[in-house]
């Protein structure tokens, strides 16, 4: 890992390269991104692997995990968090097919501002520059099968231009792991199954002019079982962009377009406390959604010191969720309909500047324009089509400023950093319209909820000891108003107006705008290369978040759930030649809540990775990998019964490679 800061730059970004993608002891996105950047969480612990797909939202230095995710991820330019819930399918990016990650803590002010309050992930696709095609075989753990295929065609043209198409294909399936504690299974409880397909194709053609024209299409479909018969989700997605980059006047300009297609379903039940039945409790048979969005970036060098960019997006995302529910005498009784738009519009600016050569400012300001309408909640009779609900809630408008403002200088071997920063995120779909349950939790949507608002400031010293040796500190603090968090409001057992009947110890939620929340932290990271094939990295992160203000005294002063205190991360990577390397590395999480009372804990928990690769030949190379080698218990959630669910245990992959 390097940090990414250039000289235009006052924000530091550390950047995750192929070489580190290539080495990981995981071959899933998210895990790497887990091991190398503390502070990177999916909502619980679970990767995606096992994790539901509605659990795999992104947040960054403990800034409120949550299924929707208080980051935003970025593919190529383009978002890649869900139109519908926020949250990301990771399964949709292999690692494979990534060249780089770059990865920016603190609320951010240029393209798409909803949704950046802990940050931005930017991930970037391979630029075809020759032709080649790649294959690849994998086995594993929990009979696990995996293949992917890659090709890329190239050829120059006249005028110094080129024409190069791509495609990819990748498939996984696994028979997955069962999600509770082994003491605590009964017949109901079956492994957490998982199968997925993705593919791809792209093609870059170089037009007149130095412009060049960009098209994309993507596609995935993925099928999960959640730990019981009765509880599956799919989903189905389909993606479209074109970008054209061309220069205009002294500068250069960035033209986008995309369209994303998700098609979601998912199945919940109820298990009786002996564990050898289930009763189906929610049927979330169909929740369609799309997002159609546009882009135009214009960069520009105002003088050898001065370097400008301005910019504007629009986005609309749909969407709704189709459900029968009140599950009596063997049938479903009810059906619910519920969902609406919004619509995004901003215009942003950044202006840096080098005032000498140690020195560099830089100024982002954004405006967006944000709206939702079409709001509906509907409920009916399945049996005589009786209306239950029928609400439609009131159009709203707002607008919403952003920025940040970032000072570097250098020292010598050392950065000095500082900066101040705003962001901003408007409830998801999911958030205002979709109820779920997992076991007897229940948690209920909210129609009434409020934008989060993000204002942060840090600072930091990157120091490079040495020529092989670089460390560096950044200490930051963040405010979070009007935090959306899962609040409990009802304990069971009991008949409540929101959620039907509880059983006893069963809980019910609902998604709540509370007043203020607080998290300070200090970020911290080693690296040092001893000799030429060796490498050493250490990463920690400390955060202190509370809940200052809310409606409820009991919440006052309580941790955001599923929030360590402490994350740190160590590898030792040794890679005398291509293709040859070995690392291993370590992961601990501190001991974190699963609830908002903070009652339920989950204890600490540290895991060890290994990776080992070496050529077979000219064109084929073999990789070996273990995860959580030493069978640690990594508890992802505990419910009101105490039922522990636990994240990935030990997985052995051996994957062929080859490629031309």
């Amino acid at each position: 890992m390097r940090d990414a800061a250039g000289p235009e730059s006052g924000f530091a970004r550390e950047v995750i390269d192929r070489a580190e993608l290539a080495t990981a002891p995981s071959e899933r996105l998210d895990a790497i991104l887990r091991a190398a950047i503390p502070g990177f969480a999916l909502f619980r612990r679970a990767d995606s692997r096992l994790a539901n797909p509605t659990a795999q939202g992104v947040s960054l230095r403990g800034i409120g995990p949550s299924g929707a995710g208080r980051s935003l991820v970025l593919l190529d330019g383009l978002p890649q968090n869900d139109p519908f819930g926020g949250w990301v399918y990771w399964s949709r990016l292999p690692a494979g097919a990534i060249e780089s990650a770059e990865v920016t803590a603190g609320a951010g002010a240029g393209l798409w501002g909803n949704a950046a309050l802990g940050g931005v992930i930017e991930l970037f696709r391979r630029v075809p520059r020759s032709n080649g095609a790649r294959l690849e075989a994998g086995v594993g753990t929990a009979d696990t099968f995996s293949g992917a295929a890659e090709g890329e065609w190239f050829r120059s043209l006249a005028d110094g231009r080129a024409l190069s198409l791509s495609g990819r294909l990748d498939g996984f399936r696994s028979d997955g792991y069962p999600l509770l504690r082994a003491d605590q299974r009964g017949p109901v409880d079956v492994p957490a199954r998982s199968e997925a397909v993705s593919g791809s194709v792209g093609m870059r053609l170089g037009l007149a002019h130095d412009t060049t024209l960009s098209l994309q299409l993507a596609g995935f479909r993925e099928e999960r079982g959640n730990g019981t018969p009765y509880t599956t989700n799919a989903t189905r997605a389909l993606d479209a962009s074109a970008a054209l980059d061309l220069p205009l006047g002294p500068g250069r300009l960035r033209l986008q377009l995309y369209g994303q297609w998700r098609g979601f379903r998912s199945t919940f039940s109820a298990v009786n406390d002996a564990r050898t039945a289930e009763t189906p409790s929610l049927d979330q048979f169909a929740v369609p959604a799309q997002a159609l969005g546009a882009s135009a970036v214009y960069r520009l060098a105002v003088s050898a010191s001065a370097q400008a960019t301005a910019g504007l997006d629009l986005r609309e995302v749909s969407g709704e969720t189709r459900e029968r529910f009140r599950f009596v005498n063997g049938a479903f009784t009810r059906l619910r309909e519920a969902g609406g738009r919004q619509r995004f519009g901003g215009v942003f600016g950044e202006f840096s500047w080098r005032p000498d050569e140690r020195t560099t400012l830089t100024a982002a300001a954004r405006v967006d324009l944000v709206s939702s309408d079409q709001g509906h909640r509907r409920e009916r009779e399945l049996a005589s089509g009786a209306a239950v609900t029928d609400a439609t809630f009131p159009a709203e408008r707002y607008a919403v400023a952003t920025g940040r403002l970032g000072l570097r200088r250098e020292f010598g071997p050392a950065v000095w950093r500082v900066a101040v920063y705003s962001g901003f995120r408007q409830p998801t779909l999911n958030e205002l319209y979709r109820p779920f349950r997992v076991r007897n939790d229940v948690t209920e949507a909210n129609a009434a909820l409020r934008p989060e608002r993000l204002y942060g400031a840090e600072t930091g010293f990157d120091l490079r000891l040495h020529a092989r040796l670089r460390t560096s500190v950044t200490a930051f603090y963040n405010e979070l108003h009007r935090p959306i968090v899962n609040v409990t409001v009802a304990e069971g057992p009991g008949t409540f107006p929101l959620f039907g009947f509880l059983p006893a110890g069963g809980v019910g939620r609902q998604r709540q705008n509370l007043g203020r929340a607080e998290i300070v932290g200090v970020q911290s990271a080693l690296d040092w290369t001893p000799a030429d094939s060796w490498t050493f990295g250490a990463r920690h992160l400390y955060t202190h978040g509370l809940i200052r203000r809310a409606p409820s005294p009991a919440l006052l002063d309580r941790r955001f759930a599923q929030a360590p205190a402490h994350t740190a991360t160590a590898f030792l990577r040794w890679q005398p030649r291509p293709r040859w390397f070995a690392q291993l590395q370590a992961t601990h999480t501190g001991a974190q809540f699963e609830d908002d009372l903070n009652q339920r804990r989950l204890p600490a928990a540290t895991t060890v990775d290994a990776s080992l690769g070496a050529p077979l030949g000219p064109h084929w190379s073999l990789r070996a990998a273990v995860e959580n080698a030493f069978q640690a218990r990594v508890e992802a959630g505990r419910s009101p019964e105490g039922l522990v669910t636990l994240a990935t245990p030990r997985t052995a992959t051996l994957t062929l490679r080859a490629e031309w």
